[in-house]
């Protein structure tokens, strides 16, 4: 067996916890986390991560686009343009393939700047993930609020309030960073007095424009979600809807 006694780097670690090294350069770098448990805390939660992403978008990068994308239809089209304005033509057809193609492979992202179905939907993913979880519920627990807050303002690029909900019989759980929209994320977690669980997802947004809530509902979640300034935002439960809006308009004046 040929040991490899290279320094291990980031990249090396990121490798590993992508599967791509050799059986002996692997071997190599688990003896090194064995040593160092930070180290390895840190490799575990880039783990998850990776497991985070593949459940909210493997259908995407299994999804064929359309065969009117293909480059040889493309190329045929621009072919058959008329003579004289072909110039013009060509420009007018490559724009409109590219801007169908950018709108296929971003039709996910282009609501991030609004709140609407896809963000709700990202809502009601996180929250089915995570909310059933026994043992890793969040990333940061809620006796770490501070920091917690920091962090994910931090990430977000957004002053971030954690809201206050202990009058509506709520306990923060914690919270944890997400990917959505190609971009970060938050959840906080909360919980009443019988165990039941919600969820405030938080993304950020740009030259937001504030708008009213907007209730939805899919098999037994239920959902208020609205947008200001800086920030869209959905709460996920599975509660009544009437308290579920009362819980939304206290997170609403807190976040505001």
């Amino acid at each position: 067996m040929t040991v490899d006694n290279s320094p291990i780097t980031e990249s090396d670690l990121h490798a590993y916890v992508d599967d791509a090294l050799t059986p002996d350069r692997r071997a190599e770098i688990e003896r090194h986390l064995a040593a160092d448990p930070l180290l390895a805390d840190d490799v575990a939660h880039w783990r998850k991560q990776n497991e985070t992403l593949r459940a909210l978008y493997d259908h995407v990068a299994r999804e064929v686009p359309p065969a009117r994308l293909s480059a040889y239809r493309i190329a045929q089209r621009l072919k058959a343009q008329a003579a004289g304005r072909w110039r013009m033509a060509a420009a007018a057809a490559m724009l409109v393939a590219c801007g169908g193609l950018a709108g296929w492979i971003a039709r996910d992202v282009s609501t991030a700047a609004r709140p609407g179905q896809s963000l709700v939907s990202e809502a009601f993913a996180a929250h089915s993930l995570y909310a059933r979880e026994v043992l890793h519920p969040v990333e940061v627990g809620g006796d770490q609020q501070a920091h917690l807050a920091t962090w994910l303002s931090k990430r977000l690029d957004r002053p971030l309030t954690i809201p206050d909900l202990r009058s509506a019989g709520l306990t923060l759980v914690g919270g944890r960073l997400l990917p959505a929209y190609g971009g970060p994320a938050a959840q906080f977690m909360y919980q009443d007095d019988g165990g039941r669980r919600i969820t405030l997802f938080i993304v950020p947004t740009r030259n937001g424009k504030e708008s009213s809530m907007r209730y939805a509902t899919a098999e037994n979640l239920e959902s208020f979600s609205w947008t200001d300034e800086t920030v869209s935002c959905a709460l996920v439960g599975d509660l009544p809807r009437d308290r579920l809006q009362d819980i939304a308009m206290r997170a609403y004046k807190q976040l505001s």
